[in-house]
């Protein structure tokens, strides 16, 4: 417990964020390091999502919530489906934590030659899924629109996707690359390169749309043709700095790796858990589905909205503290390593909490505005955003227990076990279906996200839980409760006195909702660094 007294004081005397391992831990890197490093994964990720809610916002403005919307958002989930069973996820369960310790332990020619055979490995298995999905496109079309919908339909969403599995076999070769920068802790390129991705599909759009013309079905697919070239840029920028790195990038296939072969025995637990995940999205999809026209595209732009804040909280912390998780573990000491972990996941978990706090507040009550100030024009009119805002709301729910949900994995996954999270996971899927097609039936889209934060919040439990027992504590007396607490009220308290004092033609135009979501951003801006909580310049500053 020592370790958690220590991680308590740090948080008192300085940021938030500048949280690591305690003096007693000597096998931690220097105290700024893993604040350092969330924060250039929260750099490259704002970037990345910056550009994606571009992209977004151009792609509502030419197809609005329509039928070719949810063609759009149908055609592309199935990709993500994909890129997230066999990529970053699944690298960064199996491949990130033997790469990282390896590494820490000192056999850095093993760990390179361990990068090289997954990298082969992946190789095959990309072009392999590629293959399997251009075949198989027009049975996965029906499984996925086998509800109401028309022939012309399945027939568009069945042409995507023969473009859009290529495009996710080069997105999963591209988190190879990002886990071996996140393995030696370079972590802005990784995370900014989908920045490309975006761009190649913006560029599209303008050029298809704005100066040819084009509309419907043509500009549709210029839009997914225009994916295909944006991952193949995305992968080009990652691979020469991972090259760098490495030394090399011919790839291996050395069956008898022992890295490899510790690799895969993590990979069917990762592969299990992933796959229940992306099995309940699968479910959602189809919920969603039968809820009426523009329903996947309401809940698509709602989620987007949803993950930047996720993204930054969640996602980022945890690619952080993950290389530095799994090279504690190498610390053959159990009392010194456990004590370590806490601190590492006490100081991840305070980070979370006070960003997600007022992050959480800003959706739930500022969410007409977020919306309207990324979304509204064109086909996107008043009545998308006030369907989407019902959403967002919702979501807002979420967002504490899926942050700290991300963390408790991947501390799991550091520590070797695999087989928990995946345990864990299809008690998130049963409870986000149960409660999805209870609540559906009354307050429709709403209904199914409802499900999702319920099963949010029991998987997070349920991790914490089990990590409690195993490490003897989570490190939570490293939250600063109260005052986390008091910079939510802080933050939301002159948004909304503004929001209720001005007129509603004003309230309800670009130009005020601009003016609320300012004043938030300068309220929590002013309140956080003298709540001792978060301060930006302590943040960039360097210590050796």
């Amino acid at each position: 417990m020592a370790a958690e007294e220590d991680a308590s004081e740090l948080i008192a005397r300085h940021a938030t964020d500048e949280l690591s391992a305690p003096p007693a831990a000597p096998t931690a890197p220097p105290a700024p390091s893993a604040a350092r490093g969330a924060m250039l994964v929260t750099a490259g990720i704002i970037l990345s999502r910056l550009f994606g809610l571009i992209r977004q916002r151009i792609v509502g403005h030419y197809f609005g919530i329509s039928a070719l919307a949810d063609v759009v958002v149908v055609s592309f989930r199935i990709g993500n489906i994909v890129q997230n069973l066999l990529g970053e996820g699944t690298l960064s369960a199996s491949f990130i934590p033997v790469y990282a310790r390896a590494r820490a332990s000192g056999h850095h020619r093993e760990a390179k030659r361990f990068a090289l055979t997954a990298l082969g490995f992946l190789l095959l298995t990309t072009a392999t899924a590629s293959a399997v999905g251009v075949l198989l496109a027009p049975a996965l079309t029906w499984v996925i629109e086998s509800g109401d919908v028309s022939h012309a339909r399945q027939e568009l969403t069945t042409r995507a996707l023969r473009v859009l599995f290529p495009m996710t076999g080069l997105l999963v070769l591209s988190a190879w690359g990002l886990g071996v920068l996140n393995a030696h802790r370079r972590f802005f390129l990784s995370y900014a390169a989908p920045v490309l991705w975006s761009l190649s599909q913006i560029a599209a759009m303008a050029i298809f749309g704005a100066v040819l013309g084009e509309r419907d079905e043509p500009l549709f697919m210029a839009l997914v043709w225009s994916a295909l070239l944006g991952a193949g840029l995305q992968l080009l920028v990652l691979l020469p700095a991972a090259r760098a790195l490495l030394g090399g990038l011919r790839p291996h296939l050395d069956r008898h790796d022992p890295n490899l072969r510790e690799a895969a025995r993590r990979l069917p637990g990762v592969l299990v858990g992933r796959g229940v995940i992306q099995l309940s999205s699968l479910i959602d999809l189809k919920l969603v589905d039968y809820l009426g026209t523009g329903a996947q595209a309401a809940m698509t732009a709602a989620q987007l909205v949803y993950l930047l804040p996720m993204s930054v909280l969640g996602t980022g912390e945890a690619a952080a503290s993950l290389p530095d998780m799994a090279g504690d573990t190498a610390d053959e000491d159990e009392e010194r390593r456990h004590a370590s972990l806490r601190a590492r996941l006490g100081a991840s978990l305070a980070r979370v909490t006070v960003l997600t706090v007022p992050a959480s507040l800003a959706l739930a009550l500022l969410g007409g505005e977020i919306i309207r100030v990324l979304y509204q024009s064109g086909k996107f009119d008043a009545a998308a955003t006030a369907r989407v805002e019902r959403v967002v709301f919702a979501y807002a729910f979420a967002l504490l227990g899926n942050a700290s949900a991300r963390v408790l994995t991947n501390t799991s996954y550091a520590m070797g076990d695999s087989r928990t999270p995946a345990r864990y996971a299809v008690y998130r899927v049963i409870a986000s279906t149960v409660g999805s097609l209870v609540l559906m039936q009354w307050f429709d889209v709403v209904g199914v996200v409802l499900g999702a934060v319920i099963a949010a919040w029991v998987e997070t439990f349920a991790l914490g839980w089990k990590l409690h027992a195993r490490l003897g504590g989570l490190g939570l007396s490293a939250i600063p409760v109260a005052r986390t607490a008091a910079l939510g009220a802080l933050s939301i308290a002159p948004p909304l006195a503004l929001k209720l004092a001005l007129p509603a033609e004003l309230e309800q135009s670009l130009p005020g909702s601009l003016l609320v979501l300012i004043t938030f951003a300068g309220a929590f801006a002013a309140a956080a660094p003298r709540l001792g909580l978060f301060d930006l310049r302590s943040l960039l500053r360097r210590r050796r």
